[in-house]
């Protein structure tokens, strides 16, 4: 599981973290969003995961608020603690579209099969 967000890009960019689209278990993005029992099993928070070490080393308590940077814009989010998020990185659930976390991501096309690329991008986080 940690591999899943394991920091596998380099900070050509400036911006010292990994932001990661996450798939959540009980999720497709397609129309278990509107299932109301897989909505109370698993809500959307609308909150940007991060680990604890880095909220600490931020100032960040349960519910904080940041703004997160990328290349492609800004936008500013709680944020919520979790263990399975490694310190450098930051996660969001990729099947809701609010807030539009997905417009921070660039769209890479890879060269040899031609498929479109938007899992992560780098970020900065600041305190707000």
């Amino acid at each position: 599981v940690r591999a899943r967000y394991a920091n596998g890009r380099t900070q050509e960019s400036g911006r010292p973290y990994g932001l990661k689209l996450i798939q959540l278990i009980y999720h497709s993005g397609k129309l278990s969003t509107k299932a109301s029992g897989l909505m109370d099993i698993s809500p959307n928070t609308g909150a940007l995961r991060m680990s604890l070490e880095e909220c600490e080393r931020l100032g960040l308590a349960e519910g904080g608020r940041v703004r997160v940077t990328s290349d492609q814009g800004s936008l500013e989010l709680g944020v919520q603690a979790d263990v399975n998020v490694l310190p450098g990185t930051c996660a969001f659930p990729e099947h809701f579209n609010e807030p539009p976390v997905k417009d921070l991501v660039r769209v890479v096309v890879d060269p040899v099969t031609h498929v479109p690329y938007f899992k992560s991008t780098q970020v900065t986080i600041e305190k707000i």
